[in-house]
């Protein structure tokens, strides 16, 4: 009787635990979330919208963001904020396409980061710059229900290698 009861109980927990499990992330779901914002990167650089901009980076004092300049190396979302102002009240026709995006939903669903390829046009100084090629990545942290920017590298690659190998 004992036996019986303890293969019941047992069995019992296990159906238990089953049903109680914290449902787990819809991965294709999140990941069309995410992509959904990392796609506004390129349209809010485009309209000039530094608005739309501060709506999906985290404002953290210490996030760390890199652009393609040696120099360019902000923290925290006031220093980033400044440098895209002064970008773009340097910049004008800015045209971003993108290309090669590769994004990745963590297990937890509530991380993601990204990679993709930019072609940046623009205007600046009166001289046309074309950056094709940039390589842009991130990482995103779902917060309060919205996906937020915590970390940006953006970098435009050199012809060959810097030390051959």
């Amino acid at each position: 009787m004992r036996k019986g009861l303890a293969i019941f109980f047992g069995a019992a927990f296990l159906v238990l635990s089953a049903c109680i499990q914290t449902p787990k992330a819809d991965m294709e779901a999140e990941k069309a979330q995410v992509k959904k914002v990392v796609d506004q990167i390129a349209q809010a650089m485009e309209a000039e919208d530094v608005e739309a901009i501060s709506a999906i980076v985290a404002h953290d004092a210490d996030m760390v963001n890199f652009g393609t300049d040696a120099t360019e190396r902000w923290v925290g979302w006031d220093a980033l904020q400044a440098s895209i102002e002064q970008q773009f009240a340097a910049f004008d026709n800015q045209q971003v396409s993108v290309r090669d995006q590769v994004i990745k939903v963590g297990a937890s669903g509530t991380t993601a980061w990204y990679s993709q390829i930019m072609d940046w046009n623009l205007d600046a100084g009166g001289e046309v710059v074309n950056l094709e090629g940039m390589r842009a990545s991130g990482v995103w942290e779902k917060r309060d229900g919205k996906w937020k920017i915590v970390q940006m590298h953006f970098s435009v690659g050199v012809a060959g290698q810097a030390a051959e190998y």
